[in-house]
């Protein structure tokens, strides 16, 4: 049949590799956030404190690491299946997939939700550094 795409999707992705990018991006987001840094900030522009946030739990930390894997794996389904094998091709992939889809994505949540642009900036400064550095490390280590 004319004009039918064949999707034939390669998952042998190397699994070490997308541990590593999801333990990494973990440590990121804890460095990234933490009060020292731009967690404080991050609290102003959500108009709470430590203490309204309290401790995230073991639910918390547990979606972040299931959040982080997941991540991790689909970049590095998506380089396998583009081709990717430099450092350079998971730098260019994490661009994109921040550009393409959280940047825009939080770009109208700000907008829908009137929070400020501050905020926008901030968290997707750490955004777009956690998507390249596991796109980087899940593209080159293949």
């Amino acid at each position: 049949m004319e004009g039918r795409v064949n999707v034939a999707v390669n998952f042998g992705v190397n699994y070490l590799a997308v541990i590593v990018a999801a333990v990494v991006a973990l440590v990121i987001g804890f460095a990234y956030y933490a009060p020292q840094t731009f967690g404080k900030r991050w609290m102003a522009y959500l108009g709470t404190t430590q203490a309204e946030l309290g401790n995230p739990g073991p639910m918390g930390i547990a979606t972040g690491v299931v959040a982080s894997l997941v991540n991790a794996w689909v970049l590095a389904v998506l380089s396998l299946n583009l081709g990717g094998k430099t450092l350079t091709d998971g730098v260019m992939l994490g661009i994109l997939v921040w550009l393409g889809f959280m940047a825009t994505l939080t770009a109208a949540q700000i907008s829908f939700e009137k929070k400020p642009w501050g905020l926008w900036l901030l968290n997707n400064v750490h955004n777009v550094i956690v998507q390249v550095v596991m796109a980087a490390i899940v593209t080159a280590w293949r």
